[in-house]
């Protein structure tokens, strides 16, 4: 008996002694990863906040796409929503995907020198059921057709045009520039 309760205290000994560096390194690695991906966010956090306070709706009508979409990304984030980019590709007709308070939206981003139609509306509505989203958004720099308006209408799409946008870019710069 007595032999066997000191196999099981050397046993656990021995196994303690190998897994705490084990332990001990792979803590170290999180605490590692953590900071660098705090970095990685403050550094983007203040890119983006740049990038919202010299941005007014003629430098947004002369963006690329993306560019358009990395404005949205920074501006929906200084609104309170938690926003994640889609792929390029297969985005299944979403180019963001926003969270605030357990609600899912998808969002179609246009960034157009003539009004958007309906076929971003339908996109927007496919995505919407692809990412079990509860509302999608179409966003423009221009207006809409009157097909858009329609189809948004029949499928509860919120579209958020020239003027909604501009009125959404001045909240937030107000804001950053109070915070600042």
């Amino acid at each position: 008996m007595a032999k066997r309760n000191f196999f099981k205290r050397f046993l656990f000994f021995i196994l303690f002694i190998l897994l705490l560096p084990i332990l001990l390194v792979s803590g170290i690695i999180r605490a590692i990863i953590k900071h660098s991906k705090y970095q990685k966010w403050k550094r983007e956090g203040e890119t983006g906040r740049k990038l919202i306070l010299s941005s007014d709706i003629t430098s947004i009508d002369i963006m690329e796409g993306y560019e358009f979409e990395e404005y949205l990304k920074c501006l929906f984030f200084y609104m309170g929503y938690a926003v994640e980019v889609t792929k390029k590709s297969r985005d299944y007709g979403a180019d963001l995907v926003l969270v605030r308070d357990q609600i899912k939206i998808v969002v179609q981003a246009k960034r157009y020198n003539k009004a958007v139609g309906s076929k971003s509306v339908s996109e927007v509505v496919g995505a919407m059921k692809h990412y079990m989203a509860n509302e999608a958004w179409v966003v423009t720099n221009d207006h809409f057709t009157l097909a858009a308006e329609t189809l948004a209408r029949e499928n509860s799409v919120r579209l958020i045009d020239r003027e909604e946008l501009m009125e959404m870019s001045r909240e937030v710069c107000e804001k950053l520039r109070v915070d600042n």
